[in-house]
């Protein structure tokens, strides 16, 4: 019976050792996470870098358009 049970955990060791494809998908995942929740907390940050560029070049094509007046 112990033969069986150590054969067992012999063969079980050897898959688990040879197989890290779960590993790499677990690391992915965490990985997904981690860029998921930045995004999420930049948002406002993106939002108002963004609101500003476009505030001044609308102000700058204004400023252009008037001028060929």
């Amino acid at each position: 019976m112990l033969d069986t049970l150590k054969s067992v955990q012999e063969w079980l060791s050897a898959k688990l050792k040879s197989n890290e494809t779960g590993v790499t998908i677990v690391e992915y995942a965490i990985m997904l996470v981690i860029v998921a929740v930045v995004v999420i907390i930049a948002n406002p940050a993106i939002q108002t870098a963004l609101s500003t560029l476009f505030s001044g070049i609308s102000s700058f094509l204004q400023a252009g358009a008037s001028g060929l007046s």
